[in-house]
């Protein structure tokens, strides 16, 4: 039965894809603590504060394209030229809403006190003009999964983190929180790049209005549900920043909120592989059916087992980014419950995307982001970060059970796709 999962998995391209994200959390892993000891809590605190606020600028500039160009490249896999409409109609919505989510961010940013942080909205200043390129990154990305070329993709993976924790060590280690940004630089280009080059057969900008109408439908749903995931996962570390207004803090807590987010290596590269296996099969009740019980099985039983071992060794894991950071173990504690619940969730999240059902992943995920909302303000003046990580993790077990209801009823019983 292993021997047999193995062998599909690899055939699919779970295992490349998997083995990447291995590598991708391991060096990002490896590049927190060495620049935890290089920067320090104050600074990682920083750092930790550009990238919840960057995530957020990125939604409104991808208007949730990316699961519209994954699910049509999906079904398209055979016609290239289908697939050059999808992506060509794409770029042009994208590169619309990128430059305008740019503009108004980089106004924010200069003229209001919004990110009261000073440093990190001098480094958000310099990263915000490169926004087009990362969607248009993201954008081809989601392509390559439609086309289910995993290896490439893994490929693509493998080298933007060999080249983030090469350069970024010596630049922290010479510029300090400067050297930092500069390294994010040249990861955005070089990912642009390699992405570019991987997919030069069905690039173009030729436009549809039948694209640009799913965009507007499925899109907009996937839009508003990816802005509601952003702020189960991120409202916490922007609202330790914010209540709390110490760096360190912010650091600490961030930097728990991160390992358990390297978990996620694993159901992360199932679902990643699924997707366009569920798109295709969108005709086969029966057959997504029993692949989806028989996922659900593996991805909680691993989630819970890697849950297991990450509670058990993180009083002696932690101390390696350095003394201050033990006070990471508590919060990580707790926020590997969550990990299960989110590993869990995402593959509901991935049948009701595929399906077409962004609709519900989005009113389902409002309930979640309002619970995450409403603790997070609640607990963290009374328990500091460790109200963060209660709060987190039980708006993920809200996600969980609400997801649940929708997959279950909405897609297995009334089989209401799209």
């Amino acid at each position: 039965m292993l021997y047999r999962d193995i062998r599909r998995a690899w055939r699919a391209g779970v295992m490349h894809v998997g083995l990447s994200r291995f590598f991708m959390r391991f060096t990002a892993l490896a590049q927190r603590i060495l620049l935890a000891r290089i920067l320090g809590a104050e600074n990682i605190g920083h750092i930790a504060v550009v990238t919840a606020v960057l995530s957020l600028i990125r939604l409104p500039a991808g208007v949730g394209t990316y699961t519209v160009v994954n699910k049509l490249v999906a079904e398209n896999i055979d016609n290239q030229e289908a697939q050059k409409t999808v992506i060509g109609t794409s770029f042009w919505i994208n590169s619309i809403t990128a430059l305008v989510a740019s503009l108004i961010s980089w106004f924010i940013l200069v003229y209001t006190d919004s990110v009261n942080d000073l440093v990190a909205n001098h480094l958000l200043r310099v990263l915000v003009p490169f926004l087009p390129l990362m969607i248009f990154t993201e954008i081809m990305r989601n392509a390559l999964m439609g086309q289910r070329r995993m290896k490439a993709i893994a490929g693509v993976d493998i080298g933007l983190s060999l080249i983030a924790i090469i350069v970024v060590v010596p630049m922290a280690y010479i510029w300090s929180i400067n050297g930092w940004l500069l390294n994010q630089v040249i990861v955005i280009i070089a990912g642009f790049g390699l992405l570019l080059w991987y997919l030069r057969r069905v690039l173009s900008w030729r436009w549809s209005s039948s694209v640009a109408k799913k965009v507007a439908t499925i899109g907009s749903f996937a839009f508003l549900h990816q802005i509601i995931g952003a702020l189960v996962t991120q409202f916490d570390t922007l609202s330790v920043s914010a209540l709390l207004k110490d760096p360190v803090m912010t650091g600490t807590y961030n930097t728990a909120a991160l390992v358990a987010l390297q978990m996620m290596i694993v159901p992360g590269a199932v679902t990643s592989v699924v997707f366009p296996f569920v798109a295709q099969n969108k005709d086969d009740l029966p057959k997504l059916k029993q692949q989806y019980r028989e996922l659900f099985s593996k991805v909680g039983g691993l989630a819970i087992g890697m849950s297991i071992v990450a509670w058990t060794l993180s009083p002696w894991f932690f101390p390696i980014f350095g003394q201050e950071f033990a006070d990471s173990i508590a919060p990580f504690r707790v926020l590997v419950i969550g990990f299960v619940a989110r590993s869990l969730y995402i593959l509901d999240n991935t049948y009701l995307d595929a399906l077409g059902r962004t609709d519900i992943s989005f009113y389902s995920g409002v309930i979640a982001a309002a619970s995450a909302i409403g603790l997070n303000l609640l607990m963290i003046p009374i328990w500091g970060i460790m109200g963060a990580a209660w709060a987190t993790t039980i708006s993920m077990l809200v996600s969980l059970v609400m997801r649940q209801i929708a997959v279950h009823y909405v897609i297995f019983h009334k089989y209401a796709i799209r």
